[in-house]
């Protein structure tokens, strides 16, 4: 045998074993991660209501009807979450594992890094929250990975339909999860159209086009087919967002300047402007909209203002007065995405807790384990540390990025919009974020470390160890 075949016949089979090992290291890490957590996983108060929502298909709250009715499915063939969890944590593990047969090659830097991203109490433990946070984040990670198995391989018709088809559909599903995660779709479709514009930037356009306003029709028919017979609430969960977030920019441009004019609300609700003046500049937080909603006097007069003075002062706060809607929201994103204290944070949630009521109905109870602390001080080891940082993550993801562009494989270009897709996602928070719950930017961190795996799966030759 010539020495050019044993060198080839070596490094393939290094490859073979680079490979196995990158798989059996994701496979142990989402056994772990179900030993760990199961049975039950862990469920909070809004778990417990969507739960709740989902088995009984009733509308009891504002969250996405959707992600109650998937709560719903899987507990209908097994009570509880614990499939619920299973599947979830399996459409991230197997998306990781895909990237082993989407590269042409898989390095040895492979298993060591999804060893790492396994033993991250953001996969280890967070995978096993039922939270749409972590949902919206498999499902976005997954809809870009299906997109870049269809490029990969464009010229195979059917899986490429196929394959397309998936992307949709995850991707109209992370839209529903967040409304903020249709930057997501958009970013898909700017790299199917990059990715088919072949030079014609018509034809670019047009596959772009196509791809947002298949997401935005798919998105909005699950919305339709998922929305339960009856519900207890009346209104629009929109204009009840909108009207929570123009009240605490109020207030906070109140705080920071007790003598900003406030025109509308002074002739609609004067009363209510005498409370706003004085009680803002005491209770108002950037750390989050509770201390406000927690003050009965000030909830009363803020709920007394007609939604139309409300939103008039709240135009003219960010037309006339820039800088100070700036420096509010400049405040409360530091709060989101610095976390300067994060145990204010809610970092994580274990166990199980919610109204007594609702746990009956389900049949549960409140949970908190020995395996629960060992989980909180598992965790509790990470909190201060760069794992544990969205400013890291965002670095991480723009780093990814930038590495990718230069390379540039028709796979590549779907892992570059799924990091400015999580970027973009995060920065959208400085305009919309009433509080600084870690799991907000939960689709940031996981984009990162996905775009890592990614890259360490198949480095870019220069890098190559």
């Amino acid at each position: 045998m010539c020495d050019w075949e044993v060198g080839e016949v070596m490094r393939t089979e290094g490859e073979r074993v680079s490979r196995s090992a990158y798989l059996a290291v994701l496979t142990v890490g989402w056994a772990a991660m179900l030993v760990a957590n199961l049975p039950g996983g862990h469920l909070t108060l809004d778990s417990i209501l969507e739960l709740y929502e989902g088995r009984f298909r009733v509308r009891q709250s504002w969250a996405p009807s959707f992600y109650a009715w998937v709560l719903g499915a899987f507990d209908a063939i097994w009570r509880g979450a614990s499939l619920y969890v299973a599947a979830c944590g399996l459409l991230l593990f197997a998306t990781l594992a895909s990237f082993a047969w989407l590269r042409p090659r898989v390095s040895r830097w492979a298993a060591l890094v999804a060893a790492l991203l396994g033993l991250s109490p953001l996969v280890l433990i967070y995978q096993a929250i039922v939270w749409k946070d972590v949902l919206f984040a498999d499902a976005a990670v997954a809809g870009m990975a299906c997109l870049a198995w269809a490029l990969q391989a464009w010229e195979a018709r059917r899986a490429r339909w196929l394959r397309l088809g998936a992307a949709l559909l995850l991707l109209a599903a992370a839209a529903l999860l967040r409304q903020n995660g249709v930057l997501v779709a958009a970013a898909a479709a700017a790299a199917l159209g990059w990715a088919r514009a072949g030079g014609r930037w018509r034809r670019g356009l047009a596959w772009g086009l196509g791809a947002i306003a298949a997401v935005v029709a798919l998105s909005q028919a699950m919305n339709l087919a998922t929305q339960p017979p009856r519900g207890e609430i009346s209104g629009d969960g929109m204009a009840e967002g909108v009207r929570v977030l123009q009240t605490y920019d109020l207030l906070g441009a109140t705080a920071l300047d007790p003598q900003i004019p406030l025109p509308a609300i002074r002739r609609a609700a004067p009363a209510a402007e005498t409370v706003m003046r004085r009680l803002a500049p005491r209770v108002w937080s950037a750390e989050r909209t509770d201390f406000t909603d927690g003050q009965p006097e000030l909830a009363d007069a803020m709920g007394s203002v007609p939604a139309a003075a409300l939103a008039a002062d709240w135009r003219a706060l960010i037309l006339r007065r820039p800088g100070l809607y700036l420096r509010e929201r400049a405040a409360v994103f530091a709060w989101v995405f610095l976390t300067p204290r994060i145990d204010r944070c809610l970092p994580i949630c274990l166990g199980v807790q919610g109204p007594g009521d609702r746990l009956a109905a389900l049949g549960m109870s409140p949970r908190w384990s020995a395996q629960d602390d060992r989980l909180l001080a598992y965790n509790d080891a990470f909190t201060r540390t760069p794992a544990y940082s969205h400013l890291a993550y965002a670095l991480l993801a723009l780093g990814v990025g930038l590495v990718l562009l230069r390379r540039r494989d028709p796979a590549d270009l779907p892992m570059i919009a799924l990091m400015a897709s999580a970027l973009a996602f995060a920065a959208s928070f400085f305009v919309i974020s009433i509080a600084c719950d870690y799991r907000y930017l939960y689709f940031l961190d996981l984009a990162a470390m996905t775009g890592l795996v990614y890259i360490a799966v198949d480095p870019p030759r220069r890098i190559s160890p």
